[in-house]
């Protein structure tokens, strides 16, 4: 009776080492789209445009959503994650005049793990911009996840 007891109680030991988890999401959840700004315009360049940039969103409720990577020309957004469309205005206080993005994408909801819970990946379809200071728009990369980032650049 004792040795039955005895495996009784290693085998619930052992299953509940192995069942422990650090309920700690130890991987990246973010899909950003990179975004490069080229300045072409000796205009724009004079005034120094890239300067003072403000990015935002009309349908966030904090104003700048993006991430700086190492240059100052290249911005990382979130696009939304709960609408097939994404609006970004670029501004200026060197400027007088915004430009506006219309990001048109698919989103698909992945099951990353239990820690990290569910995240959004995207397809970009279509950007539409206003023509104030863009001058051109490229889609670089059109598929956007946790591992890899979309990439469009921004000719003004």
């Amino acid at each position: 009776m004792k040795s039955i007891n005895y495996i009784i109680l290693i085998i619930l030991v052992t299953v509940s080492v192995y069942s422990c988890s650090d309920d700690q999401c130890n991987a990246d959840t973010d899909a950003l789209l990179k975004t490069e700004l080229l300045v072409l315009d000796t205009n724009l360049t004079s005034i120094k445009y890239l300067a003072n940039l403000s990015v935002y969103s009309p349908e966030w409720t904090d104003s700048i959503h993006y991430s700086e990577e190492g240059s100052k020309n290249i911005l990382n957004f979130n696009l939304s994650p709960i609408s097939d469309t994404t609006e970004i205005v670029i501004t200026s206080l060197n400027a007088a005049l915004n430009d506006t993005l219309f990001i048109y994408s698919r989103r698909e909801l992945l099951f990353l793990s239990p820690e990290c819970g569910f995240v959004t990946t995207f397809t970009i379809d279509t950007i539409l911009n206003s023509t104030n200071y863009i001058d051109s728009l490229k889609i670089i990369t059109k598929n956007i996840s946790t591992e890899k980032d979309g990439s469009i650049k921004i000719y003004f």
